[in-house]
């Protein structure tokens, strides 16, 4: 009779060790779910800042060098209100770099939504921020720098990208 209880209790130890790892790999679905949740969460709320039409025009004239080339562009010579816009885009790129940096959103998805952005900005502004290290704070957009290196070491944008826009 004790063989049986022995079995038994073998039996009951083994499913419940089997309950134990099924509920583990439940939970870490349940977590990996909850993170890709946060991560579109994120996403969402920088898309719709960043690419509201303010935003968009504000960019495509710092692209396009209406408020001066990268060597000469100074934020404070803007206006106002164009003062504002810059401001905001560089800090809505230097917390999305931040947000990379300690992988609270995945790389893949901010180069799926935000494409060459961030490193065509960071060519526009670049001297003019290490300028502002120099002057102001040496901690100036070094998560936008961190993520612009982050691009440059990926495969996302090919080699003729780089070079194109290191000419402009």
């Amino acid at each position: 009779m004790s063989d049986v209880w022995a079995a038994l209790s073998a039996i009951s130890a083994a499913l419940g060790v089997l309950l134990v790892i099924v509920a583990s790999v439940y939970a870490h679905i349940q977590v990996k779910e909850a993170r890709r949740s946060r991560h579109i969460t994120l996403l969402l709320a920088f898309q719709e800042n960043y690419h509201s039409i303010s935003a968009r025009d504000f960019r495509r004239w710092l692209l396009a060098g209406e408020f001066g080339m990268p060597e000469e562009f100074d934020a404070d010579k803007l206006d106002r209100e164009n003062f504002h816009r810059f401001w905001q885009l560089l800090d809505q790129l230097e917390v999305l770099g931040v947000l990379v940096k300690q992988n609270l959103i995945d790389f893949e998805l901010v180069v799926a939504s935000f494409h060459r952005s961030p490193p065509m900005v960071w060519e526009a502004i670049g001297p003019y921020v290490q300028k502002r290290r120099r002057e102001a704070s040496p901690l100036e957009s070094v998560n936008l720098e961190h993520l612009v290196h982050r691009y440059r070491s990926s495969d996302y944008l090919p080699r003729e990208f780089w070079d194109r826009i290191a000419e402009v």
